[in-house]
């Protein structure tokens, strides 16, 4: 019903030699202060999680446990008694170490600035763009930023400077939203994804700031998750609505989606938890460690490399429930059911 009112032309129809592009999720642990901060959130609201009509309330516990995942510092007192550079910033190694992706994005950059890229950030809280600008101020890293705040010539001349030939910019701090729509931004060929948007058109929308004609290089996009989280469990969520855009309206035309069930935000909350309790002797023997060695491997853009990591992403990928169909053929008519495995 719907094929013969859509019309779409993908890059692929208009430029034949355009650059692929690949996305690894990258699972991140939390550090010791973000577990404390958790399960602190998770305890202190667990009438809430178990109470009846408290919609508010349990999206409040999810931004909340977002911005955990995120950065400690974004809760005031946490914020409060962070040690801070007599300019008010927060001080490097402290920032750091505070938050496990900021520990993995050092790295990370490290790497990719010896060997020439250049990279955008994408995250959905202006507070935490301007953690990551204190935290690229620490590293040495020169910079541009745009979110909701930045408008008309200021932010085209931000895009001017990244874009120019020999700019000193080695990064782009956007926000997902206001970043995420009619910027070329091809100058840059490595997009992280630091927290993932409930609608995974977003992110697509965001990472196509690179990914467009204009692109000379290929394109890696690595989506930060922080494991056993409600992070981990919002990726699956938006993998099932990005099958079942595949398999309704064909791919890249999805719909908002409607308001979450309490059951649904129930399970989001709860995903990770009992795991994350059982730590309480501190045993790190399954936690993930990301080294330079490893790092190193991460950001490969070889064959042979590139081909190992799609390998993983499939594994870990078919954990998660998936959207299959099937085609029911009846007398009169052909309908489409969805089965979830």
């Amino acid at each position: 019903m719907l094929g013969p009112h859509l019309l779409r032309r993908l890059k692929a129809d208009v430029l034949k030699g355009m650059p692929s592009k690949s996305e690894f999720i990258v699972r991140v642990e939390l550090s010791p202060m973000q577990k404390k901060y958790y399960k602190y959130i998770l305890t202190r609201n667990f009438g809430a999680l178990n109470t009846r009509g408290c919609q508010v309330s349990l999206l409040n516990i999810m931004m909340d446990l977002k911005k955990c995942c995120n950065h400690p510092y974004l809760f005031p007192t946490a914020s409060a008694d962070a040690p801070r550079l007599p300019n008010g910033a927060y001080e490097g190694t402290a920032l750091r170490k505070a938050c496990g992706k900021l520990e993995l994005l050092h790295l990370m950059l490290k790497q990719l600035k010896d060997q020439g890229h250049r990279v955008l950030i994408f995250s959905q809280m202006t507070k935490m763009l301007d953690i990551l600008e204190d935290f690229c101020e620490a590293e040495g890293y020169h910079y541009e930023r745009i979110d909701g705040g930045i408008t008309g010539s200021s932010r085209q001349d931000a895009i001017d400077r990244f874009n120019v030939a020999g700019a000193k910019a080695f990064i782009f701090l956007l926000s997902t939203r206001a970043g995420g729509l009619g910027i070329n931004l091809a100058t840059a060929d490595t997009v992280i994804i630091y927290d993932s948007d409930w609608n995974p058109h977003n992110d697509i929308q965001a990472f196509s700031r690179a990914h467009r004609i204009g692109q000379a290089n290929k394109v890696m996009i690595f989506r930060f998750v922080t494991r056993a989280s409600v992070e981990e469990r919002i990726t699956q969520v938006a993998k099932k609505k990005m099958m079942l855009t595949h398999l309704v309206v064909r791919p890249g035309l999805g719909n908002k989606g409607g308001a979450m069930s309490k059951k649904e935000l129930d399970d989001i909350l709860k995903f990770g938890t009992e795991e994350l309790f059982k730590d309480e002797q501190g045993s790190d023997q399954s936690s993930i460690v990301y080294d330079e060695d490893s790092v190193s491997k991460l950001i490969d853009r070889s064959q042979v490399g590139m081909e190992e990591r799609e390998m993983a992403m499939n594994e870990y990928l078919s954990s998660f429930k998936v959207a299959s169909y099937s085609v029911k053929e009846g007398e009169q008519e052909v309908s489409l059911g969805l089965v979830f495995h």
